[in-house]
């Protein structure tokens, strides 16, 4: 099993711009986690109170889409949206941080064996707020990612329906 050691969460986009003394602090909050191939790590529409910090492994990122079938039947089916390994430095789950009701936006499954480290709601609010400055920088990464990422949803959303659009047209 993979260590939790500071130059690699070092390199956690989310926490870039902390201090060594400041990571060494969210290090102590997190647990490690073996995660066997195959696993559900986080299931798409439950609710979810913690983050994860991919350390060794990887891990398949899916969504369900909802298919009209000929008739009037549906069918469900997972739509891969990214492969994510420990290089990547990423990190999956962080909404669920800060809202105790929202809903897993979508699954994430261990493709090989993985250690994550896991940032739980309680303690990571119970450090950000005994600790403005450490708060201060993650909120604001936290910020700027969920920035980036909806852009490239936004971006992703008019490619397909300007797709969809030329599809209907013929």
């Amino acid at each position: 099993m993979k260590t939790l050691d500071i130059d690699f969460l070092e390199k956690i986009p989310l926490f870039i711009g902390l201090k060594r003394e400041d990571m060494e602090r969210v290090r102590s909050i997190m647990t490690l986690r073996t995660i066997t191939e195959g696993s559900f790590i986080i299931k798409e529409n439950e609710q979810g109170h913690e983050m994860f910090v991919l350390l060794d492994g990887e891990v398949e990122v899916s969504r369900t889409l909802l298919l009209k079938i000929s008739g009037s039947g549906m069918d469900h089916r997972d739509k891969m949206l990214n492969k994510l390994t420990a290089n990547d430095h990423a990190f999956f789950g962080e909404m669920g941080l800060f809202d105790e009701k929202s809903e897993r936006s979508a699954s994430v499954i261990a493709k090989t064996r993985c250690s994550v480290a896991v940032l739980e709601r309680d303690s990571f609010f119970h450090l950000t707020e005994s600790d403005k400055e450490i708060g201060y920088v993650i909120l604001k990464n936290i910020l700027r990612i969920v920035s980036d990422r909806l852009d490239k949803t936004t971006k992703d959303v008019l490619k397909l329906t300007t797709a969809l659009s030329l599809a209907l047209e013929r």
